[in-house]
């Protein structure tokens, strides 16, 4: 494998629309709602927070493996360090580039649009490092899907908003929370099927604290409220009204249940949920663009 394959493995793009999505969901609300808007600023927003991302998912990699999260015959994450197709030091110092690459646009944006969108930044950083960084990280405490949904969900959403405007919304993270939910339920699936190579590893992740029955309803509300929250928001004027394309994606949703529900959920599962994310994501911007 050379090295562009082996990085590509690496960095999981599959799940790329958990930080484009949010990011441009923001950008385009600022635009609906009549600020002044950047083509440029929302381009360099999207490659800052997918450099985040991609720093997220190496030091994933990285502190798993070296806190024994990771290994044969276990959980194997993208599989490079497991596999030793890389070595930790050569993950960790990819994350490192990633990182303060994403940092150095975000303090370009800063400089355009305002200093309020450094603490953001900062605040985003520091969620992508310490996301899986030792026992005490909130993926060890159950709390891995929350922390996502605050820094990628919400955060993202924000950060996209405050890039163009400068200033802060309870409407842009209000537009934030469907897509929010989809790509949390995202971690969440990945949950699901790790679920024996993690207890195994001594990690407590959310559907640990569920029945198997239960879980799975917790997965039908990740995949239905956002398809009625959006309805609200668009029923009451605080969404345009061409959000309501999304609802497109209601039977991908309902089949994506289906094979929940069904069981066992495998790795096609959780890529089918990076599917029904980008899908809905991607209606939900058109909405918002037209």
């Amino acid at each position: 494998m050379n090295a562009p394959q082996l990085w590509w493995k690496a960095i999981r793009p599959h799940a790329y629309s958990a930080s484009v999505v949010p990011i441009a969901i923001g950008g385009l609300y600022a635009r609906a709602t009549g600020a002044e808007f950047s083509p440029v600023r929302l381009g360099l927003t999207l490659m800052s927070g997918m450099l985040l991302h991609t720093a997220a998912n190496l030091w994933n990699d990285y502190h798993d493996y070296q806190t024994g999260v990771d290994h044969p015959g276990g959980g194997i994450g993208s599989g490079v360090l497991v596999r030793g197709e890389m070595t930790a030091a050569r993950c960790f110092q990819g994350a490192a580039l990633c990182a303060a690459l994403g940092a150095a646009i975000g303090l370009w944006l800063a400089w355009r649009a305002g200093w309020k969108l450094l603490g953001l930044g900062v605040a985003g950083l520091f969620g992508a490092w310490a996301y899986s960084a030792g026992p005490l990280s909130p993926k060890h405490r159950a709390l891995g899907e929350v922390w996502a949904f605050l820094f990628m969900g919400v955060g993202l959403t924000l950060g996209g908003y405050m890039a163009q405007t400068g200033t802060f919304s309870w409407g842009a993270i209000a537009a934030g929370v469907p897509a929010g939910l989809l790509m949390t339920l995202l971690l969440y699936t990945n949950n699901l099927r790790d679920l024996a190579s993690d207890r195994a590893a001594g990690l407590r992740t959310l559907p640990m604290l569920f029945k198997p029955v239960e879980a799975n309803i917790v997965a039908g509300l990740f995949l239905i409220f956002p398809f009625l929250f959006t309805g609200l928001m668009a029923g009451t004027r605080q969404l345009p009204q061409g959000t309501l394309w999304c609802l497109l994606a209601l039977p991908l949703a309902l089949h994506r249940f289906h094979r929940i529900w069904k069981g066992p959920v495998g790795h096609a599962d959780v890529l089918g949920i990076a599917r029904l994310h980008l899908a809905f994501g991607l209606l939900f911007i058109w909405g918002l663009w037209v």
